[in-house]
């Protein structure tokens, strides 16, 4: 039996997340608080941390690639934009005073008869 997620567990797991990689969370506490709680959200209905802004296919293994944290940022966004596509994890030297913009979706679309 699938057990539902806390905040208070999905905020440790982001932040174990961000000092894994050197990263660090977005400080604008309101996005924040959005985003923690899109993947608590996200666990308790799925089962899996999938990426609060992107649309899953509720299977885990077509949404392999966002689950939190997406490959795109692991590789990509991170060290290329400064953050990954949501806004919640910063590389460590990115300046968060400013506007953080938006930056590429990286996904290609899936494949037909996949949805």
């Amino acid at each position: 039996m699938k057990r539902n997620k806390t905040y208070e567990e999905v905020e440790a797991y982001v932040q174990k997340i961000a000092d894994r990689y050197n990263w660090k969370l977005n400080n604008r506490e309101e996005m924040l608080k959005h985003l923690v709680t899109g993947l608590m959200n996200n666990f308790n209905r799925l089962g899996y941390y999938n990426c609060p802004c992107r649309d899953s296919q509720e299977d885990s293994a077509i949404d392999r690639d966002i689950i939190c944290p997406c490959v795109y940022a692991r590789d990509f966004d991170v060290e290329e934009y400064g953050h990954c596509y949501c806004a919640l994890f910063f590389r460590k030297d990115f300046d968060m005073t400013g506007d953080i913009g938006m930056i590429p979706e990286r996904r290609p679309p899936l494949q037909s008869g996949r949805t």
